[in-house]
């Protein structure tokens, strides 16, 4: 029997939330007759560093069996992002699957640094220009770099927040003035907006090298593609170069599970990279296709890809 931890975090779950994790348990159980997996919160593990380590992992109340894997569903954790890369960090030493690790996680958490590991590998993938805001960079000079619209978004935000589109240079020096007057704990950054791709998305998920599903993302009534706010899903067909150069990015930043985003531009066959998601639920994925056979069917193209 394969054993693993759910990690989730003992804040930011709400019942509903929370009741959607334990569902996302119950995909695994449906997938894997032969792994025993568990909600834990990461909060309850301390992590050590020792040289006679005696199979077990120390938790706040007690101790347990390590772990062959964990699968990580915390985020947006603040001042607690440590205490979780420390719990990762010390399972990697021990040779336990991380999905995903640390290093990986704060290459996704942080969207420049996304689009600076892109810009190594992809041959195909366009990046959109994007600039880190700082109190120097005035309105203007980000007009004269990126042009108008542009969009705004905080590095490290998820879920579609933290992101608007400023059509003038007033709109952004006016934002600017808000941000830069009160305390801020996260950085911005000024992007392109690929204005081709308003409402929709291409979404990549992959396993482990291989390439799970791809479907596109719509949300007619806004100017990102959520699903949570109205949006649906469709699957679809996508070029071999995409494909090709996708894999070289998710190899690069070690994505063992999770998706790839990327907006659709101008022309035919072209694709501008949003961003890298390396904590996905498998409920949100299989939500996004309403029909019970193809919820199915999606379990197996992920049991398939996951090695456990």
């Amino acid at each position: 029997m394969v054993k693993g931890f759910y990690l989730i975090s003992s804040t930011n779950n709400d019942e509903e939330q929370l009741k959607r994790k334990e569902n996302e348990v119950g995909y695994f159980k449906r997938m894997y007759k032969d792994v025993d997996i568990e909600l834990m919160c990461f909060e309850d593990i301390i992590p050590i560093a020792k040289s006679d380590f005696n199979g077990k992992i120390l938790l706040t109340d007690g101790e347990v069996d390590c772990p062959d894997f964990v699968y990580v569903r915390a985020y947006d954790l603040g001042d607690k992002q440590y205490h979780l890369n420390a719990v990762l960090n010390m399972f990697k030493s021990l040779g336990v699957l991380c999905v995903n690790d640390a290093e990986t996680k704060a290459i996704t958490s942080d969207k420049l640094l996304t689009m600076h590991k892109a810009m190594s590998v992809c041959k195909f993938i366009k990046i959109p220009k994007t600039i880190l805001v700082t109190p120097e960079i005035s309105a203007s000079k980000i007009g004269e770099i990126i042009g108008f619209p542009v969009v705004i978004k905080v590095m490290h935000g998820s879920k579609a927040q933290g992101v608007t589109l400023i059509n003038t240079e007033e709109e952004l020096e006016n934002l600017l003035n808000i941000v830069f007057a009160a305390p801020f704990d996260d950085q911005i950054m000024a992007q392109e907006a690929i204005l081709s791709s308003k409402g929709r998305d291409l979404r990549l998920i992959f396993g482990f090298g291989k390439l799970i599903v791809s479907y596109v993302r719509i949300n007619e009534g806004s100017f990102t593609s959520n699903l949570a706010t109205g949006g649906y899903a469709e699957e679809v067909d996508i070029p071999d170069e995409l494909l090709e150069d996708a894999l070289r990015f998710v190899e690069a930043i070690d994505l063992k599970f999770g998706s790839v985003d990327f907006l659709f531009g101008e022309n035919e066959n072209e694709f501008y990279l949003c961003e890298a998601n390396s904590t996905i639920g498998l409920g949100g994925i299989v939500s996004a296709f309403e029909n019970d056979d193809e919820e199915d069917e999606y379990l197996l193209k992920f049991k398939d890809a996951l090695p456990f």
